[in-house]
């Protein structure tokens, strides 16, 4: 006796759809490439908004620190180092001031009545650590203040 399957049993297997096992594991793959990438992205993202805050907070202390050095054009400030913490993050800082030559000795002589001064002002601001360090620089001019002459102050002085 030959067995044939039934019509029925035939049906039966063709209308059972699905995946197959090779279609459920390329479609595991894709969908683990496409998780790594967003996972990627995420983390590259956090790493660029924690470098962001690090600029940004270094740029608010080296204004903070322009605008004390501005505060008072008659305030003498001297070479200034310090450490600050900061939105969170620890910070140093470096203020330096220079005199500005603006004339050479021949036009100041030329030009007597020319006594302006001017002093640059250099802030530097640095954070990380010591192999990786970073650093924000801001500079700026100002009017230096102007020293009291000795005369004057000897004058003042008489009784």
């Amino acid at each position: 006796m030959l067995f044939r399957p039934s019509e029925n049993a035939y049906l039966q297997a063709s209308s059972q759809r699905g995946f197959t096992l090779l279609e459920v594991l390329v479609a595991m793959a894709l969908i683990g490439f496409g998780l790594a990438v967003a996972f990627t992205a995420v983390s590259g993202t956090a790493r660029l908004d924690e470098k962001m805050s690090g600029h940004f907070a270094a740029m608010a202390l080296a204004r903070s620190k322009l605008d004390e050095t501005l505060a008072s054009p008659k305030f003498a400030v001297a070479n200034d180092r310090g450490e600050d913490r900061f939105a969170g993050m620890d910070f140093g800082y470096r203020i330096q001031l220079r005199p500005v030559t603006l004339l050479t000795p021949e036009q100041q002589n030329q030009i007597r009545s020319f006594n302006t001064k001017l002093e640059r002002i250099d802030i530097d601001v640095f954070w990380g650590p010591k192999d990786a360090q970073q650093v924000y620089s801001l500079s700026s001019y100002r009017i230096a203040p102007s020293q009291p002459k000795l005369a004057a102050q000897s004058e003042s002085n008489r009784p």
